[in-house]
Order: C-alpha cells, then sequence, then structure tokens
C-alpha cells in the first residue's frame, strides 16, 4: 500500500510502511526524508530556494560527504526527468563494512530549487532503484 505526502505545493506517494520526516514550518532550505523500515534505504527530498545553483548545492553535498567518508568515489549521473533543466552525480563509500551509493539529482522549478537524494547499500541499489524512481516520479509528476 501507498501512502501520499501532500504539503508545501509538493505531492508524492511513498510506501506506507517508510518512515516519513518533515518539518513544513522550518525555512528553506529544509528536507523531507524516507527511511524504509530498517533505516536501510534513504529517500530525500532538499527544498532550496527557485534559482539556487544546482552544480554549487552538489559541489556542497559532496564536499561534507568528502569531509566524513574520505574514500568517496564520484561521477556524473544523467537525469531522470529530462524536462526539468538540473545536474547529478552518484558516489561510493565505506561505512563501517558497507559500500554505500547515494544519488543526486537537482532540479529548478518555479517554486523551489529541488535536490533529490536516493542513498542504500550499493549492492541492493539497482532493485531499489526502482521504488526510489517511483517516489521521485510521482513528486516530480505532481509538478506539472
Amino acid at each position: 500500500m501507498t501512502a501520499t505526502y501532500q504539503k508545501s505545493g509538493l505531492q508524492f506517494l511513498y510506501p506506507e510502511n517508510w518512515t516519513l520526516s518533515d518539518n513544513p514550518e522550518e525555512e528553506l532550505p529544509r528536507a523531507i526524508t524516507l527511511e524504509s523500515p530498517g533505516g536501510y534505504i534513504l529517500w530525500a527530498v532538499h527544498l532550496h530556494p527557485p534559482g539556487a545553483n544546482a552544480d554549487q548545492l552538489i559541489d556542497e553535498t559532496v564536499e561534507t560527504l568528502r569531509e566524513t567518508y574520505e574514500d568517496l568515489e564520484l561521477s556524473t549521473d544523467t537525469l531522470d526527468f529530462d524536462q526539468w533543466p538540473g545536474t547529478a552525480c552518484q558516489a561510493l563509500f565505506f561505512c563501517l563494512d558497507f559500500l554505500v551509493r547515494i544519488r543526486l539529482q537537482v532540479f529548478q522549478t518555479p517554486e523551489y530549487t529541488l535536490m533529490l537524494w536516493y542513498q542504500c547499500e550499493d549492492r541492493d541499489y539497482d532493485q531499489q532503484k526502482l521504488v526510489l524512481n517511483a517516489i521521485s516520479t510521482s513528486l516530480m509528476q505532481s509538478l506539472n
């Protein structure tokens, strides 16, 4: 079954057994996050003011990750939602004994600059990407 998030001019569907964290009263930038049961998979949308520099947001996020994970490997990526201008990348790093993959996509919309964040163990990424993309697709379709 699915649950629906509908606040701040955004709407998306997500698995009802995932944990949603949001503080709609918080000023920008802010994040809306979803965690799978057990916390092994993370999906988040970070809301920034419209017109925020997409490359700068990714650079700042990657720099923060590098400060924590010195073995961080970075690669460019393609956007899943071509109708929205933006930029994307993937990062890999070890956390404890796990190889973790993060995928970042930044999009410009009239209301926000959105940064989508997917995170899970690398060996599960291809399978979990279907769920993460479904959440993101429902969000992006609501913006049309």
